[in-house]
C-alpha cells in the first residue's frame, strides 16, 4: 500500500486552485479530508461566498455557502497509487449526480449532495459542502454506539434509509430512455467500477472461505454455481424489456456513505445525505439491500452494537415488500459481504482486539450459511434469521 508523499499531494491541491480560480468556486484553502479511500476529497474555503441556487427543505430563502466540497479522481485509489482505478468513475458520478437532481423529494429526511460544477478533463467536482456531519459507519464504530444508536433512533435511521432507497429505485426504473439518453449508457456500462465490485465480492468469497479449513466442507460446487451466476449478473446490459428488480442502482450502498448530523437534537429527525455514486451501475437492486443489511449487521457481530439490528429491521420495513426471488437474491449477496469482510481490512494480526480470529470465522460461516440457504431457497431456514423481515 502505497499512498502519496506530502509533496505530491501539495501539488494536487496547488493544480485543483489553479483549476478553480476562474471559476465561481475559487478557494482560498483545500483543506485534506481523510475520508476519501478512492478520489481525493478536499473541502474548499471560498474566496467569494456563494448563494446556493437549490431550494432549502423549509423553502426558505437560499443560504449562503462558504465553503463547498471538491473530489478529484485520479488513475490510481487516493490512499493506493499501485491500486489502479479507472478515472472514468468520476464522470459516471457526474452523470449520476445530475440526473439525481431531479430525483422527487420522497423522504424529507434523505437527500444527495448537489453537484455544483465538473470538469470533465480534470476529473474534478465540486459539490456542495454538508457542515458538521458524520458517516454512519463512524458512529456505529464509536465507543458510545449503543447510547447514540437508541431504538427509536436506529429504527427511525434505518426505516428512511429503506424508504429513500425503494423510492430511488423505483423512480429510476419508470424513467424513459429519452429521459436519461446517453447518460443512461455511461451509468450503464460503467464497465471498470462494475468489475471492481465483481472482483471484490463474488470473484475471491471462496477463496476468503478457503482460508478456513473444514468451513466449504462438501459445499464448493454450489458455491461455484453462485459465483458463475454472479459473473453473469455483471455482464449483463440494461434493455427496454428488463426483468423486474434490475435498474439503476447506487452500488456501493452502505454506512459509510451515509452522512448525519455529527450531534441530534432530541426530537428532531436528522438529515441524511446519501454520498459517493462513483459505483452507480446497471444492476440487480438486490445488491444494494445487501450490503446494507451486512455492513449492519458486522456492526452488531463485532462491536455489539445493539442499535444494528434495529437498524436492520426497519431498514427491511421501510423498503417494503420483496418478491421471493428478490428475497434470496438479498440473503445470497448479504453472505457474500460476510464473506468478504476479510478483505476489506489488514490481516487479522493487524486488526484492533474485536476482530479476533474466532469472531471472523463465525461471520464467515454465517455469510456461507446465507448463500447456501439462499441459493436452496430454503425459506424456513431464514425466517429464524435476522432476515426474517425478508420473508413474511
Amino acid at each position: 500500500m502505497a499512498p502519496l508523499s506530502i509533496i505530491e499531494k501539495n501539488a494536487i491541491v496547488v493544480k485543483i486552485q489553479q483549476q478553480l480560480s476562474k471559476t465561481p468556486y475559487a478557494c482560498s484553502s483545500l483543506t485534506h479530508l481523510t475520508n476519501g479511500t478512492t478520489n481525493f476529497v478536499f473541502r474548499g474555503t471560498l474566496i467569494q461566498p456563494l448563494v446556493q441556487s437549490h431550494s432549502t427543505p423549509d423553502n426558505q430563502s437560499s443560504p449562503i455557502a462558504r465553503s463547498i466540497i471538491v473530489k478529484h479522481a485520479t488513475e490510481f485509489a487516493a490512499l493506493n497509487r499501485d491500486l489502479p482505478i479507472d478515472a472514468s468513475r468520476s464522470i459516471v458520478e457526474g452523470s449520476m449526480l445530475d440526473i439525481l437532481n431531479n430525483l422527487p423529494s420522497t423522504n424529507s429526511m434523505v437527500k444527495v449532495p448537489h453537484l455544483l460544477y465538473f470538469d470533465r478533463e480534470t476529473n474534478t467536482q465540486v459539490l456542495e459542502d454538508i457542515p458538521n456531519v458524520v458517516d454512519l459507519k463512524t458512529i456505529l464504530m464509536s465507543p458510545n454506539a449503543n447510547e447514540v444508536l437508541t431504538k427509536p433512533f436506529a429504527t427511525l435511521v434505518g426505516r428512511a434509509l429503506g424508504s429513500w432507497l425503494r423510492s430511488f429505485h423505483s423512480w429510476t426504473s419508470k424513467l424513459p430512455p429519452a429521459n436519461l439518453g446517453e447518460e443512461k449508457l455511461k451509468i450503464g456500462t460503467n464497465e471498470p467500477m462494475r468489475d471492481l465490485k465483481y472482483r471484490i465480492s463474488y470473484d475471491c468469497f471462496i477463496d476468503v472461505l478457503k482460508q478456513f479449513p473444514g468451513v466449504i466442507g462438501k459445499h464448493q460446487s454450489v458455491l461455484e454455481e453462485v459465483k458463475a451466476s454472479a459473473a453473469n449478473d455483471f455482464r449483463r446490459l440494461p434493455s427496454e424489456d428488463q426483468d423486474e428488480g434490475w435498474g439503476t442502482i447506487h452500488g456501493d450502498f452502505w454506512t459509510g456513505n451515509v452522512l448525519l448530523p455529527e450531534t441530534q437534537q432530541p426530537q428532531e429527525s436528522p438529515k441524511l445525505h446519501i454520498v459517493d455514486w462513483e459505483f452507480a451501475q446497471f444492476g440487480h437492486r438486490a445488491y444494494d439491500v445487501g450490503q446494507m443489511i451486512a455492513d449492519l449487521y458486522e456492526r452488531k457481530h463485532f462491536l455489539d452494537v445493539e442499535g444494528a439490528l434495529w437498524g436492520i429491521d426497519a431498514f427491511i420495513d421501510g423498503y417494503g415488500a420483496v418478491s421471493e426471488d428478490m428475497a434470496f437474491r438479498i440473503a445470497i449477496h448479504a453472505g457474500v459481504h460476510l464473506v468478504t469482510w476479510m478483505k476489506r481490512g489488514p490481516p487479522l494480526h493487524m486488526r484492533a482486539a474485536w476482530a479476533t480470529l474466532e469472531r471472523a470465522r463465525a461471520v464467515v460461516e454465517l455469510g456461507m450459511n446465507f448463500v447456501l440457504k439462499g441459493w436452496e431457497r430454503d425459506r424456513g431456514w431464514f425466517r429464524g434469521s435476522i432476515l426474517a423481515g425478508l420473508f413474511i
